[in-house]
């Protein structure tokens, strides 16, 4: 079995009833690295969960929005004040990871959840080290980053409660799902 069809197998189980545990002991051994199957189950969204949060994932949806106009008026800021030429990369290159945020969250995509806070933390660094030559407005920037980064975590973990951080949780070696 492939990855696809494991995850057509996996959305099929789930839809039926059948618990989490019991779709993993099911399908585990079948040619998906175990890993993979976890990942596959832990990564599938639960009606109910989205149903209990969807003003939660349309804020998260509307923080991208925010994300996107943002980087889009300092691509068009560079465009007036550089070239044109680094306006329109800043400004494209942005549209595009912004775009492919808002489709993962509108989507429920488990793992745009992951990409985004792991990216937000790659971009940490970055913003420290400008704090040397700003401190008041990295500080500012660094609270901003860090407050959604908080937010987008508690998102992902009430649609996605079976992450640990950005990989499926184990527990004494085994993975456990919540049911």
């Amino acid at each position: 079995m492939d990855r696809k069809q494991a995850k057509a197998k996996v959305h099929e189980m789930l839809a039926a009833g059948t618990s989490k545990s019991e779709v993993f002991r099911a399908l585990s051994g079948q040619g998906v690295k175990d890993r993979t199957l976890a990942f596959l189950i832990a990564s599938h969204l639960d009606a109910r969960r989205y149903a209990d949060n969807r003003v939660h994932v349309r804020i998260v949806i509307a923080i991208a929005c925010l994300q996107l106009i943002l980087g889009l008026l300092i691509g068009a800021y560079l465009g007036l004040t550089q070239s044109a030429v680094a306006g329109l990369i800043v400004g494209g290159v942005v549209a595009v990871v912004a775009g492919l945020f808002l489709w993962g969250f509108a989507t429920h995509n488990a793992g745009v959840y992951n990409a985004f806070l792991i990216l937000t933390i790659v971009q940490w660094t970055r913003q420290l080290r400008d704090f040397a030559g700003d401190p008041g407005g990295t500080a500012v920037a660094l609270g901003i980053s860090i407050a959604i980064f908080a937010y987008v975590w508690f998102v992902r973990g009430r649609l996605f409660p079976d992450f640990a951080f950005i990989s499926p949780r184990k527990a004494g070696g085994q993975y456990v799902f919540t049911e």
